[in-house]
């Protein structure tokens, strides 16, 4: 347990730099010393319990402020196969979907939480520290800072897409396409990666259309400007058909992203900030 709540030594920490001390020192990033963004000390505590009691705490908590597809998973994959959860972050829907499907595989390009997720998961998942989207290569992933000083790490993006934060850290990460995989038996795909989602489902093209999965995407967070135009620009680029998880039942998507008028379903009666597709005449 040491080993794994050890703190970062130099050859373990990733490139990170202060965009604000860009702006201020007018140097190039390369030029700055790096830092380090270390685990809040809630997960450090948290890779000390046992995995089931964090993990029904977790999904308890997400399905009640936002997440309520984590309540009713069961209804909502076929069970067996393989599920994929992009944008892993600590877990929690890997856990989740370790419930229903046989294989679960995860992609996490923060290396604290993929470790975090690697650790507390206990080989009910294979999680890779990497991040998904259109192509493979290299690129920046950015972290912003509340104004607190809390490193927000649930808003880490390839895109840079939390800009009213005044400090963002950022970091070189490998980059990766899920066809890459070739997995077989796909039946359920989440994808959290605040604004890279049309990205990853276009790096997922050909495996979307040979296993005609579920699609579970973060879309009413407020990281697209448009989501209904996006949703029905999904449906019709992919064959599917989009929807809504309200009070454990599912309505048509579309209209209530309509009726929204705005970019999130943050302070709205809609309970959930995801859109699931499922293949048109499923």
């Amino acid at each position: 347990m040491k080993r794994q709540l050890r703190t970062l030594g130099r050859a373990d920490r990733p490139r990170l730099r202060s965009a604000r001390d860009d702006a201020q020192s007018g140097r190039p990033l390369s030029d700055h010393v790096t830092t380090v963004m270390p685990l809040p000390w809630r997960e450090q505590i948290a890779m000390l319990l046992p995995p089931s009691w964090f993990y029904r705490r977790r999904i308890a908590q997400e399905a009640a402020a936002g997440e309520p597809e984590l309540a009713v998973l069961d209804r909502l994959m076929r069970r067996g196969g393989t599920a994929v959860d992009i944008g892993a972050n600590q877990g929690v829907f890997a856990f989740a979907f370790a419930r229903v499907a046989e294989r679960v595989v995860c992609f996490e390009p923060n290396p604290d939480y993929a470790r975090f997720a690697r650790w507390m998961l206990r080989g009910r998942a294979e999680v890779h520290r990497l991040a998904l989207a259109d192509k493979p290569g290299r690129g920046t992933f950015y972290v912003p800072h509340s104004d607190e000083g809390m490193v927000l790490h649930l808003a880490g993006s390839l895109k840079r897409t939390h800009t009213q934060f005044r400090t963002i850290e950022s970091y070189e990460v490998e980059i990766g396409t899920l066809d890459q995989f070739a997995l077989a038996d796909v039946r359920f795909i989440k994808i959290d990666v605040e604004g890279s989602e049309r990205e990853v489902l276009d790096g997922a093209r050909a495996t979307i259309t040979r296993e005609r999965p579920a699609l579970l995407l973060e879309l009413l967070s407020g990281t697209h400007a448009d989501p209904g135009a996006l949703a029905a620009e999904i449906c019709a680029s992919f064959g599917y058909e989009a929807f809504i998880v309200q009070h454990g039942e599912t309505i048509a998507a579309l209209p209530a992203i309509a009726a929204l008028g705005k970019n999130t379903s943050w302070g709205t009666e809609i309970e959930s900030r995801n859109v699931l597709f499922v293949p048109t005449g499923s």
